[in-house]
């Protein structure tokens, strides 16, 4: 339970050795590699590939839409297949057929949704002037007369035919009133044009050209239809002939799996530095694995120079965390928060208890647990997630234990309490606890929750310091806060239960308080305001911690039993809800069905949501605020693997 053990080591191997090296990093991939110059990677060969793969994987994607539910979508895995499929896959069907397939569809589809807005647009304009009962194909200039064509409010053309007056003689004019407004075409003479011009404008008139075609408006529409219709056939067509990119898309994948891994071969140049006689490489390996890396170079390379060392003090090693494997799936935890420094504390196996008991009794429903447990067992044995969503899966599962014990503690299926005697037990013995009829005795569990994880976390900020040979910070901001609040709880909390004073905890609590004034400013240079910023920080406005920020953090913990509460009283009222619909004739127990199961459902999202980030929030801020200090760099092997595929060897 602990930060794996690692070393820097140096690899030399003449030139004629090199091609050899490939085989082995790839056989071995627990090892991070170091750049051995700081110059800029070059663009890989294979760049130029999957840049056009990767944009053939846009257009097919946009042409047939992968329909991917939103659980395959979140955790789904990569394929795995054995290296003669995937050679299949690459013999299927050239990539550059499928590129030029989907290029060619792009722009042959693109032609055509111009075409298409063009058509409509057209038709849009034509149909405005569907009550012309004539071709479109008349003049529209003239020598002694000026068109103008367009729509008028009805109040305001009124207007405009009585102030235009005597300029509308000589002048033809058609309009067609619909609704409110009125379409209009005027043929007025040109040496009025002008005056009616701007009459038009200041009521408001709004010009509308009149497309010029052969035929009426409704025959115009007519065949605008038919050449719509052949657009869309026209569009069935490419997508058939296109339609590859969709049959071939694992192909396409395998494609892109190649050339990456193809890139990333090449990309291991980054890591060596080249003689002209040897070529270098330098990294970190875990120490376990070293004998095992070294025994592969012997049967592989037939000559080679390796030598390794343990990390200097001012080297940044990075972090691999080591624990048994049920602790190690709260290390997700850990690396959502930041991984600590190589030679700093790794905070998972310690606080993963209290993170069980924090999410169990916030989910605290056999309902819930058994539902979240069914769940995510499924969604790993259907979709085979991989990296940080398995990690996450693996949390979930094991977080459905604890849900399930303290459902069982507090006799909550679904937010109901079945079976229960008359004494309001079942078997005289469930619920321990009740949340929803004795509020002060959860309240007063989760406050207790709160004060021992918070003097646990000032242990560990002790255990921490120690560790790190940071003897200031584990005396000063983590012994004696713990002596401190360690002796105040004593004193007062064995009065009030007692009666009686118990003088040893008064005495630790004023040494402890005297040497948290002395060393709280310790940074201070002047004697004066030393002791004053540690007198402040007792109350905890500066320092390390404070008698506000204890209470405060203590009081936070009374979320627990508050979102249980929250949880079951919802479950309760939708057991209810449906109930009454139960007795309805037919649809029934369909409703009861339907309004049950939705609303459990919701219910545990919701809720399961709820604990995992008030969960969270107390082991990042009440716990990990107390001791832990992040910041080391997460140790990242260099795998040659594909997007797509787990190529079994």
């Amino acid at each position: 339970m602990a930060i794996l053990r690692v070393e820097r080591f140096w690899l030399i191997v003449p030139k004629e050795e090199e091609s050899k090296l490939l085989e082995v990093f790839k056989a071995f991939p627990r090892i991070h590699w170091e750049k051995t110059s700081k110059i800029e990677s070059q663009s890989s060969r294979y760049s130029s590939q999957l840049s056009k793969i990767e944009e053939t994987f846009k257009i097919a994607l946009e042409l047939f839409p992968n329909k991917k539910n939103l659980l395959e979508s979140f955790f789904a895995g990569r394929e795995e297949i054995d290296e003669k499929q995937f050679q299949q896959l690459l013999e299927e069907i050239s990539w550059k057929k499928l590129y030029r397939t989907a290029k060619w569809a792009e722009k042959a589809l693109e032609n055509l949704k111009r075409r298409k807005e063009r058509l409509e647009q057209l038709t849009l304009d034509i149909k405005f002037w569907d009550k012309l009962d004539c071709a479109l194909d008349f003049p529209r200039s003239f020598e002694r007369y000026e068109l103008f064509s367009g729509i008028i409010s009805k109040r305001n053309f009124d207007q405009f035919l009585q102030q235009a007056g005597q300029l509308l003689e000589e002048s033809w004019i058609w309009s067609v009133q619909e609704k409110k407004d009125v379409k209009c075409v005027l043929l007025v003479r040109k040496e009025n044009a002008d005056k009616i011009e701007k009459t038009l404008q200041k009521l408001e008139f709004t010009p509308k050209k009149i497309p010029y075609l052969k035929s009426t408006p409704l025959e115009s529409i007519q065949r605008l239809n038919r050449i719509l219709e052949n657009v869309e056939k026209a569009k069935e067509r490419i997508l058939k002939r296109a339609s590859i990119l969709n049959e071939k898309l694992r192909n396409l994948q395998a494609w892109h799996d190649y050339f990456l891994s193809k890139s990333l071969e090449e990309r291991t140049a980054d890591f060596r530095y080249d003689t002209v006689y040897f070529t270098a490489y330098t990294g970190w390996i875990p120490t376990i694995d070293k004998q095992e890396f070294v025994s592969l170079l012997e049967r592989t390379v037939s000559q080679y120079g390796f030598e390794s060392r343990e990390p200097l003090e001012d080297e940044d090693p990075p972090v691999i965390l080591h624990n048994p494997p049920f602790i190690k799936r709260f290390e997700f935890l850990t690396k959502l928060y930041g991984m600590p420094k190589y030679n700093g504390v790794d905070p998972t196996p310690y606080v993963a208890p209290f993170y069980l008991i924090f999410f169990g009794i916030c989910l605290g429903d056999v309902g819930y647990g058994l539902l979240q447990l069914a769940l995510v067992s499924w969604i790993k044995k259907a979709f085979k997630p991989e990296r940080g969503a398995k990690e996450l899966l693996d949390l979930l599962q094991v977080l459905s234990i604890p849900s399930i014990l303290v459902g069982i503690l507090t006799w909550s299926f679904f937010g109901s309490q079945p079976f229960l005697g008359p004494d309001g037990k079942f078997l005289g013995i469930f619920p321990l606890v009740n949340p929803t009829g004795e509020l002060m005795k959860a309240l007063a569990i989760a406050l207790f929750i709160g004060v021992i994880s918070q003097m646990y976390a000032l242990v560990l900020r002790m255990v921490s310091g120690f560790r790190t040979k940071d003897y200031k910070t584990a005396i000063y901001d983590g012994l004696l806060w713990l002596l401190f609040f360690a002796s105040l709880l004593g004193y007062f909390g064995l009065q009030l239960l007692t009666g009686k004073q118990y003088r040893i905890f008064l005495y630790v609590l004023l040494a402890s308080a005297l040497g948290l004034i002395l060393t709280q400013g310790r940074d201070k240079k002047n004697i004066l305001s030393r002791i004053v910023v540690g007198v402040i920080s007792l109350y905890g406005i500066v320092g390390a911690y404070g008698i506000s920020s204890f209470v405060g953090d203590v009081l936070s913990y009374s979320r627990l039993f508050a979102l249980n509460l929250v949880g079951s009283v919802f479950g309760s009222v939708i057991t209810q809800l449906a109930q009454m619909v139960k007795g309805l004739p037919v649809l029934g127990w369909i409703l009861f069905a339907l309004i049950w199961v939705g609303g459990q459902l919701l219910n545990y999202v919701l809720s399961a949501l709820s604990a995992f980030v008030h969960s969270t929030r107390l082991q990042f801020l009440e716990m990990f605020g107390k001791f832990y200090s992040a910041g080391g760099k997460a140790f990242t092997p260099y795998a040659y693997e594909g997007k797509y595929f787990k190529v079994r060897k």
